[in-house]
């Protein structure tokens, strides 16, 4: 088993929070050993062969930052407050300057900043706010933080008459948490530019067929134009599992800042290409906010006479708020199709990635000498614990996979995937 320490799938597939206009706070709202090649093999949160991921050993979790002191953190909490409350009152300025406060106690923190991009926002410091706002971008995965963040950014892009990138902020910030107030600005500026709909899924990188591995590791740790990376970026092919077939490599490629990228890479007549991301992570190394990657079990299968690489990975993340007392944790199980050269195809291909389980919790991190006032109380969940999840069933048949509800509700952009789909 292979496990690794680094960030988050699924999260632009599953709401977890309802919120409202503006960078804000808002509490989430609760939603309801290989087997034998064989041509009905499933996946489901039942066992498939080999330990189930919910009975494997969890990886090492990574290195974080310490807590701040209980004193650090009243402080914290007392400028965090202020500052929403000066929000509240559109004392923008005011605001910015304790928020700011908030920052120096805990650096970094991703509520604080989302925050502060906000009122700068609304103070017509759209620098300042886009700074934050990709800041806390970097800082969290949170998948509210992270959806309040892209609403903000698209506010920001909207306001210097960038469109077109106001429309990618909307709808990833719409995919993270989905929200009325931010679907109808994402229509009604489609409509406006005559936007055409986005790409089904994020593109694979990489794809001018390399000569060599070392030379598809230059490619996806290239930095972004204008990064600045110290000490270069690892990308180097994992040892397990044991891949069933020669041509197939398995890279582990720190791709970006706190990114980790799991891609496969298949060597085809033109060289090697990625033809999968397995799972993609990410660690900030703040307090609380971590996320973890297992790839258990690769074996091959067969959808009748088609063969079939069968991939599952596990996803588990947790990430805190100190402002609220409240953590989160998500396991996420998914298997990946992948089907190599057959009749006129000449290149390997994976087709279709299915989340199969979901867990989720949230719960009161019991901070010592947490005692929230009146404005922290309106952020913070009720109902604590929530605890919800689902899981979905694939079986394999005739050229093709069919993907079925197994247990629970998934959301509707999982339950889209219910159905056959061509191998």
């Amino acid at each position: 088993m292979l496990s690794i320490r680094a960030s988050i799938p699924l999260a632009a597939l599953v709401s977890l929070v309802a919120c409202k206009d503006g960078g804000g706070t808002s509490p989430p709202a609760p939603t309801a050993a290989a087997p034998a090649p064989t041509a009905a093999a499933t996946a489901s949160a039942a066992p498939t062969g080999s330990a189930p991921a919910a009975a494997l050993p969890r990886p090492k979790r990574p290195k974080t930052r310490e807590a701040p002191s209980p004193e650090k953190m009243r402080a914290y909490r007392k400028a965090l407050t202020e500052g929403r409350i000066l929000a509240g009152k559109l004392q923008w300025p005011e605001a910015i300057k304790e928020f700011e406060k908030a920052l120096v106690v805990v650096p970094g923190d991703a509520p604080a900043l989302t925050e502060l991009c906000w009122a700068a926002f609304k103070a017509g410091e759209l620098e300042r706010a886009k700074k934050s706002c990709e800041e806390a971008l970097r800082r969290t995965t949170s998948p509210k933080i992270q959806g309040m963040a892209h609403y903000n950014l698209g506010r920001v892009a909207e306001e210097r008459k960038d469109p077109k990138t106001a429309l990618d902020h909307y709808r990833k910030s719409v995919a993270l948490r989905p929200n009325e107030t931010v679907e109808k600005r994402l229509a009604e500026l489609a409509k406006k530019e005559k936007a055409p709909a986005p790409p089904a899924q994020e593109p694979l990188p990489c794809q001018t067929p390399a000569v060599k591995i070392a030379d598809v590791c230059t490619c996806l740790t290239k930095p972004e134009p204008g990064e600045v990376v110290m000490g270069g970026r690892s990308c180097e092919p994992v040892k397990e599992p044991k891949l069933p077939r020669p041509e197939l490599t398995l890279l582990e490629a720190q791709t970006g800042t706190f990114r980790t990228d799991w891609i496969l890479v298949a060597k085809g007549e033109k060289g090697f290409s990625p033809i999968g991301r397995i799972g993609s992570t990410h660690n900030p190394g703040a307090f609380g906010i971590y996320e973890e990657l297992s790839i258990p079990t690769v074996t091959e299968k067969t959808a009748g006479k088609t063969p079939v690489l069968w991939i599952e990975a596990r996803h588990d993340r947790h990430d805190s708020d100190m402002g609220i007392d409240e953590y989160e944790e998500e396991t996420v199980r998914t298997v990946t199709l992948c089907v190599p050269p057959q009749g006129k195809v000449t290149e390997w291909k994976c087709p279709l990635t299915v989340p199969v389980e979901r867990s989720y919790v949230r719960d009161r991190m019991q901070l010592e000498g947490f005692t929230p006032d009146a404005e922290t109380r309106k952020l913070m969940t009720k109902g604590l614990p929530l605890k919800e999840g689902w899981s979905l069933e694939v079986k394999l048949e005739d050229g093709k996979a069919e993907v079925s509800v197994a247990g629970g509700k998934p959301p509707a952009a999982v339950a889209r995937l219910v159905g056959s789909h061509a191998l």
